[in-house]
């Protein structure tokens, strides 16, 4: 036998402590009062109305009644059952580029990763059991969260992202999608998608062979444009008051968007291509709707094994000595009394 909570049996032996205590503090106090009101040798005689064997059965009951219900809901299991589970979904890889041309400002407001890293998480918001990877990626790529249904991890992986996570600076989308097709679990039979969030500036290796191969094996690849296509300024590196980057001549570089080329890549793929327009963009929820809409939808079907949840017996046992606790009377019946 195991338990589903057991910390509520750590407070087992303290309640018993501070229940006997009171009780014993209780007694004393209540015989102080009496003999301070009653001055008078009748005094045992008034106290024969009190049964104190039923009292103790009281305590005793009150207890152990309280014992059983800690134990309720320490969730007791024992026993086994198999359970057939359908689940449906898709499995999706979102390769979000982290080079130093995301940082320029110029997306709603804010710098272009900020704005797309909020735009999937609202994307995430709306996932319900679809399986999501992150993949990042500047002039090398690399697995951030794997295939997981816990939405809340790649969350926390999209609040680590950052251009100085990834060594290699520069946009090599050609080795993400090649790295976003290994992470892919190839056991699994069900519709999978690539989602590429990118300002699509000065990409890196042989991007459409890569693109092709993906929709070959049944992934579509997907693009998202952040950014606009006049630019702004990026920054020397990732944190506050870090000052422009400057060319050789002394000028600001400058980073702009091309939409055309994340277009080409999703033609290629057999996907869409979004744009986000800001922080609060909407566009990955109507993305996915749409995508998601012409992706075969299959059921996953799986035995798990799991405990038998026992806790309705010791719920039973403590309603029933908490029950008998109430109806028991402490006072003798009149006629086993005698009065003076």
């Amino acid at each position: 036998m195991k338990f589903g909570a057991p910390a509520w049996l750590i407070g087992l032996p303290l309640v018993v402590a501070a229940l006997l205590g009171l009780w014993f503090w209780t007694g004393r106090q209540a015989r102080r009062l009496l003999e301070a009101a009653f001055h008078t040798p009748l005094l045992p005689r008034l106290l024969r109305s009190v049964h104190r064997r039923r009292r103790l059965a009281k305590r005793v009951l009150l207890v152990l009644g309280g014992t059983a219900l800690l134990v309720a809901l320490a969730r007791p299991q024992w026993g086994r059952r198999e359970l057939e589970l359908e689940r449906s979904g898709v499995d999706l890889i979102v390769a979000l580029d982290v080079s130093r041309s995301m940082l320029a400002a110029d997306a709603g407001g804010t710098n272009r990763l900020a704005a797309a890293a909020r735009a999937i998480r609202r994307l995430l918001d709306e996932l319900g059991g679809d399986r999501v990877a992150l993949v990042v990626f500047a002039g090398e790529a690399h697995l951030a969260a794997p295939l997981t249904r816990d939405h809340t991890a790649i969350d926390r992986a999209l609040r680590a992202a950052d251009p100085a996570t990834v060594s290699e600076q520069g946009s090599n989308l050609g080795e993400a999608i090649r790295r976003a097709w290994e992470s892919f679990d190839r056991a699994s039979q069900g519709p999978r998608a690539l989602l590429v969030v990118s300002d699509g500036e000065q990409l890196q290796g042989d991007v459409l062979e890569a693109t092709r191969t993906a929709a070959a094996a049944g992934i579509r690849v997907h693009t998202a444009g952040v950014g606009s296509a006049t630019g702004a300024p990026i920054p020397a590196r990732s944190g506050p008051g870090s000052g422009l980057a400057r060319t050789a001549l002394g000028r600001d570089v400058v980073s702009r968007a091309d939409e055309l080329r994340l277009q080409h890549i999703a033609a290629a793929g057999g996907g869409l291509y979004t744009r986000l327009t800001g922080p609060d963009s909407s566009a990955l929820r109507t993305w996915f709707s749409q995508a998601a809409a012409a992706l075969p939808r299959t059921t996953e079907k799986r035995m798990v094994d799991e405990p038998r949840e026992r806790f309705q017996w010791p719920l039973l046992a403590a309603l029933a000595l908490l029950a008998a606790e109430w109806l028991l009377s402490e006072r003798r019946s009149s006629r086993g009394r005698s009065f003076p």
